[in-house]
């Protein structure tokens, strides 16, 4: 996490804390008191416990192999999900239905209008009931309205299915964004978010085809082929869904069920482990369980640093929209078929999740999440640029080939958010950000369904240099957060050492600063 301290004065810090408080150091810096002063009593937080780096190395193996593969397995079917509208528009969907593209970019603003406001409220609706839980009940409530685009038979069907799957599907990332803070450290939290957003792409290549076969179901029991690919996506969510119900457990202390086995998935003394690193990782998640507050609300939204963040996101994740929606229609448009155009969206999914896993590795051990993003940034720039600057006569496959360039972008998201959450603090303003920045994900579809109009196709040149300014504006604030993160850093380090012990002492005793906001926080770059 973002810590207290850089690491070349935590002992300066644990030496002024024991003036106040006599508690006993610990290895790696730590102390059994929060940065305030206050005793962490959390279950299963041992302040004297040690462990070899081999002893945290099977831990965290264990929750990859049992809980992270089966986070990835939900995920994967949510984006199976929500991809699947791109594949049944290239199989004329909307003039199934009455209606164009128009009123796809329509049924695109509903969907991110509801999406968004359901991200915002999820995440205290999590702090009530637990993520192990809330997440089945959502998972089985999309799958419903996802066959039900089976039962819609015009416009006015299609927009009132697609608010449904947005209000049911918006708090998934949300609150699995938050659980997964409870398990992983912060300088593993990049790459897991990577492989995250990287079997979206994944679940979106086997979409791609799966639809090249489903396609051809068209006329059986009198249905088209897209109404057969929503209902086969609506069972298998259900079959996921139910099987969450009995195996997401709701902490390294609770593992112990039908599907996890009689004894769990550790030891007593894994459990200690699995419990206190995360805590000397981040003080604040000692509060993990704890409801929001108004005064949570209020200091999240009085955060300018929170607010750049929402910003980058909102910017950077809004030429992805056209992209995400008319990928098969654009290769298509090229002059291939439909089947055929699905089948070549495949490879761009496989290539994005390659790199973004190696680029987010390569962040959780460097550090500077901002610079690593901007390769993303880059990358797109250059493939909305190849698309732009193509002759007309330059011929099916090297358009295609442009396409693919930017289809296959590296995602930045899951290193942005892990970023974010590490430099915000207290535990309630970071569970309230990360529905936020899902939320910000997802209302920049309202203005990015509309980048790519009927008058402009199939080129789309105004809609290119759109999403080109728009990520030029998004590298920028990168920099920005970055070099505001860095200033901060040397500003407070050079004023907290300019104190003497007592006024250090008398500091954390009396400021009324908080989280992220204390002159002993240092931010992670």
């Amino acid at each position: 996490m973002a810590s207290v301290l850089s690491e070349t004065h935590i002992k300066e810090k644990i030496e002024v804390i024991e003036v106040v408080d006599s508690t006993k150091k610990l290895d790696g810096g730590s102390s059994i008191y929060s940065s305030d002063g206050s005793e962490i009593t959390t279950e299963g937080y041992i302040h004297d416990l040690e462990w070899t780096p081999e002893e945290e190395r099977e831990v965290v193996n264990k929750i990859d192999l049992r809980l992270m593969t089966f986070v990835l397995l939900m995920t994967f079917v949510l984006n199976m999900d929500r991809t699947n509208i791109s594949n049944a528009i290239s199989d004329n969907l909307p003039a199934d239905l009455g209606f164009g593209i128009d009123g796809v970019n329509t049924g695109t603003l509903v969907h991110s209008v509801i999406f968004t406001v359901g991200t915002l409220v999820t995440n205290p609706i999590v702090k009530r009931v637990g993520a192990h839980r809330w997440i089945p009940i959502l998972m089985n409530s999309w799958a419903i309205c996802t066959w039900a685009h089976a039962l819609v038979h015009n416009f006015n069907g299609y927009i009132a299915v697609r608010f449904f799957v947005a209000l049911t599907e918006a708090g998934f990332i949300p609150a699995s964004l938050f659980y997964l803070t409870g398990w992983y450290k912060t300088n593993e939290l990049a790459t897991r978010l990577a492989w995250f957003w990287g079997i979206q792409s994944f679940a979106s290549a086997f979409s791609g085809l799966i639809s090249f076969g489903v396609f051809r179901m068209t006329g059986i029991a009198g249905l088209e082929g897209w109404k057969w690919l929503f209902i086969i996506d609506g069972i298998f969510t259900h079959i996921v869904g139910v099987i969450a119900f009995f195996y997401v457990p709701g902490s390294p202390l609770s593992t112990q069920g039908l599907l996890r086995g009689k004894k769990g998935w550790f030891t007593e003394r894994q459990k200690q482990i699995a419990i206190t690193r995360i805590i000397r990782d981040d003080k604040t998640k000692r509060e993990q369980h704890e409801r929001i507050t108004l005064h949570d609300v209020k200091i999240s939204v009085m955060d300018t640093k929170l607010w750049v963040h929402l910003i980058i996101t909102f910017l950077g994740i809004m030429p992805h929209t056209p992209v995400a929606t008319y990928l098969p229609t654009l290769i298509k448009s090229y002059g291939f078929s439909v089947t055929t155009s699905n089948l070549l969206t495949v490879p761009s999914y496989f290539i994005g999740l390659i790199f973004s896993i190696i680029i987010a590795k390569l962040a959780d051990r460097y550090g500077n999440y901002s610079l690593f993003a901007l390769i993303g940034c880059i990358w797109s720039i250059a493939g909305f640029l190849a698309l732009e600057f193509l002759p007309d006569n330059a011929g099916r496959w090297n358009f295609y080939t442009a396409a693919l360039f930017l289809a296959s972008t590296p995602s930045w998201h899951g290193m942005q958010i892990a970023w974010m959450s590490s430099n915000l603090a207290p535990i309630g303003k970071r569970t309230l950000a990360l529905g936020a920045v899902i939320g910000s994900a997802n209302i920049c579809g309202v203005p990015g369904s509309q980048i790519y109009q009927a008058k402009d196709a199939p080129r789309f040149h105004t809609g290119n240099w759109i999403n080109t300014g728009l990520l030029i504006g998004t590298s920028i604030l990168f920099i920005f957060q970055r070099t505001r993160y860095s200033f901060t850093n040397k500003y407070r380090e050079r004023k907290w050492n300019a104190m003497s012990d007592d006024e250090k002492k008398k500091y954390l005793q009396t400021t009324k600063s908080e989280g992220s906001n204390r002159l002993d926080f240092r931010f992670r770059l």
